[in-house]
């Protein structure tokens, strides 16, 4: 009688888990009358989240910057509020391990005196790395195995850690009020060495401040290199890293009668780090014996394996109408949404919207107009494959408007993409014994075998080994390049 072994097999996939929209009022209110309402720019983060058996309960942040006009003066505000929601899924679980995505949909905003109501729709996207546990057939006594060696998903720790940076900055004129600080980072490098998560990339702080009566926008790039407390996460992990800034401070001394230029900027950021573990299991998906047969109850399971990632920097342009009577100041409140990222042979495209405040000045004073900006740019990515599914962020690293006879907005894009792939392969979960009697068969027996046919195929057909069966015939191909007649001795 013939003995199979199994093992059990544990593996992951990310899974999409849902997309919801959640409405925040947050009232701000400031020292003098808001007469008009220049722009709102809103920052959202999950920080946090509680998973149970099918439901996730999460906890954010959202940062705004707030500008408007009391009839004479630009002024500024910032706040920040708390936001809660939850999702359901018959895929969760209390182990699940989680992301989020937040995009701000929509704002509206209305004003009573002194006070502006905020109204604030959030869209937020949730993805899970499921667990999937089933037994698997391994190997087996007395037994003719055919084993496929399988790449799995066999672990991942998700861990969001704070990041502070700090730098001194120069701004080109003399600062005499801070309106908005802005800021976007861009990861170059980064590493897991000895519990150490080492990064390194570029910063950009869009700094827009009053300058002896003038409304006035540096961008002020810098590099960057961090080292956070990564405890926990395996060096040998693929890592897969993401920046999201979360409230920016500017710090400065303004002396009277002197020149203010230099201040200290704080960006509070969140480094959200992936760490998942690639495994290679060795499965059998068929099998047979001297004297038997096995009949098979399969089961399928599926598997999350990266494709690719990279970084790119890219530069495009857009024209902008411009208005007679009016001179462009600054855009404040940059940002930029992806709306498609499709994967292809080696590259990937994606498209979206650079969204920003622009600022001009008329005979009646500051004015404000929202700008959407499409873009549509290509990235090369090696291993990439059309079947793969890509996800691209964007950040805009510098924004600029330029009169070059006509009104033109100049963008760098930082674009960073993961793509993975699904894998679905079947295991054997149980296996019956289908004796026969082999007593029956001749000693010696001419099989005709044909065109195509696999050594295993044919080993599997007379009940013999691939070594015995090409012991007998030196001379047959595999796969058979021709039909052929096969001598068997069949032991009793």
């Amino acid at each position: 009688m013939s003995n199979v072994q199994f093992q059990n097999l544990s593996c992951l996939s990310r899974k999409f888990i849902g997309k919801i929209q959640t409405a925040e009022s947050v009232r701000i209110s400031v020292k003098t009358d808001i007469a008009q309402v220049l722009s709102v720019g809103v920052d959202s983060v999950v920080n946090s989240y509680e998973a149970s058996h099918g439901e996730v309960s999460f906890y954010g942040k959202t940062n705004i910057k707030f500008l408007y006009s009391d009839g004479t003066t630009v002024l500024s505000s910032g706040y920040s509020a708390d936001f809660t929601a939850s999702m359901t899924s018959e895929l969760l679980d209390t182990d699940s391990k989680l992301t989020f995505d937040v995009v701000t949909v929509d704002s509206k905003v209305d004003t009573n005196a002194n006070t502006a109501t905020l109204t604030i729709l959030l869209e937020v996207t949730a993805y899970a790395y499921v667990s999937e546990a089933v037994p698997y057939m391994s190997s087996g006594e007395d037994v003719f195995c055919k084993t496929d060696s399988m790449e799995i998903l066999q672990s991942c720790n998700i861990v969001n850690l704070p990041l502070v940076i700090d730098e001194e900055l120069n701004a080109t004129r003399n600062i005499t009020t801070v309106l908005i600080a802005e800021s976007n980072l861009c990861v170059g490098d980064y590493t897991v060495i000895n519990g150490v998560l080492r990064i390194a990339g570029e910063a950009t702080v869009r700094l827009t401040y009053v300058s002896e009566g003038s409304i006035v926008t540096d961008t002020l790039p810098f590099n960057f290199e961090r080292e956070l407390d990564a405890t926990g996460i395996d060096a040998d992990s693929q890592i897969k890293l993401s920046l999201t800034p979360k409230n920016t401070k500017v710090r400065l001394d303004i002396s009277e009668n002197e020149v203010n230029t230099v201040f200290t900027v704080e960006i509070a950021a969140n480094a959200r780090v992936e760490a998942t573990t690639i495994g290679v299991v060795d499965v059998v998906n068929d099998a047979y014996g001297s004297s038997c047969d096995f009949l098979f109850e399969r089961k399928s399971i599926t598997t999350t394996l990266p494709c690719g990632s990279t970084t790119e920097r890219k530069r495009t342009t857009a024209n902008l109408p411009l208005e007679a009577g009016k001179t462009v100041l600054t855009a404040v409140n940059v940002g930029a949404v992806v709306t498609n990222c499709q994967s292809m042979e080696r590259r990937a495209l994606v498209e979206g919207v650079v969204y920003a405040t622009l600022l001009y000045s008329t005979e009646a004073g500051t004015e404000s107009a929202q700008l959407e900006l499409p873009f549509s740019e290509t990235v090369d990515v090696d291993y990439l494959m059309p079947q793969c599914q890509s996800f691209a962020s964007v950040t805009v690293m510098d924004f600029a408007v330029r009169d070059n006879g006509g009104l033109q907005a100049e963008m760098e894009l930082c674009i960073s993409i993961e793509s993975e792939r699904d894998v679905t392969f079947a295991v054997i979960v149980s296996a019956t014994e289908q004796p026969f009697d082999k007593t029956q068969l001749p000693a010696i027996e001419v099989c005709l075998a044909h065109k195509g046919e696999t050594l295993w195929q044919l080993a599997k057909g007379l009940h013999m080994s691939e070594e015995d069966l090409l012991a007998i015939n030196p001379e047959i191909s595999n796969p058979l390049e021709q039909d052929a007649r096969i001598v068997v001795f069949n032991k009793v």
